[in-house]
């Protein structure tokens, strides 16, 4: 579905000039989990690196946070760096990554949206930049976005000495930071068109600075 008048995402106004008419340089920005994804990446590859039970029991042991999260009471940095302390924290960059790799070639493949892998490969066709902009770090995705030839804007967990600490380097790449975070990286100005996609409201702001924003496009 096509939000781009929709009044819940109100248009950010970009300022065109001639000089950048002329190059009518086109983005691509895609969400990843629950919009390229079925699933949420980050509970996946948990659940991949410690199995099951141990992924439900250490939710248990953290219920209080994960319902104050829920009801908007917790904020997603905190419970996103809970959950990395008690499941990553003291992890070597070695673990990582071949976590990281069998995670990529066993799991992801599995929980794709065929429509969203569709669509990249329309932008790509059409010679447009495209960007994962995610809440989910590149520890577990960083790979597949790289298969893909897919430039990634993500949460970044914090590495010292080639050991995670647990703790994010950078904020919580979600709501207002995603927009940080591509103004950031590229100049949005130099675009006469963005394509935007996303599937909840941590995605509002990503949309709105869309000059074609799509909400839920991929949902079966």
């Amino acid at each position: 579905m096509d939000y781009a008048h929709h009044s819940k995402y109100p248009r950010v106004h970009i300022q065109e000039n001639e000089s950048v008419m002329s190059e009518t340089k086109t983005l691509a920005l895609f969400d990843f989990d629950g919009t390229i994804s079925r699933k949420d990446s980050f509970v996946a590859f948990m659940k991949f690196t410690h199995g099951t039970p141990v992924f439900i029991f250490r939710m248990a042991m953290g219920l209080a946070t994960f319902a104050g999260w829920k009801l908007g009471l917790v904020k997603s940095h905190f419970t996103k760096v809970k959950a990395l302390r008690g499941f990553y924290k003291g992890w070597t960059e070695a673990q990582m990554t071949d976590a990281r790799k069998r995670f990529t070639a066993e799991i992801i493949p599995t929980f794709l949206f065929p429509k969203a892998i569709e669509k990249i490969n329309w932008h790509k066709e059409q010679g447009h930049r495209i960007i994962v902009v995610t809440a989910s770090c590149d520890a577990w995705l960083g790979d597949w976005t790289k298969q893909h030839d897919l430039e990634i804007l993500c949460t970044e967990m914090e590495l010292q000495n080639g050991v995670y600490t647990g703790e994010l380097s950078k904020p919580n790449c979600r709501g207002k930071e995603k927009v940080n975070r591509i103004q950031q990286h590229l100049e949005l100005e130099t675009y006469s068109e963005i394509y935007a996609y996303g599937n909840d409201h941590g995605d509002n702001q990503m949309l709105a600075i869309a000059t074609h924003p799509h909400f839920r496009e991929f949902d079966d």
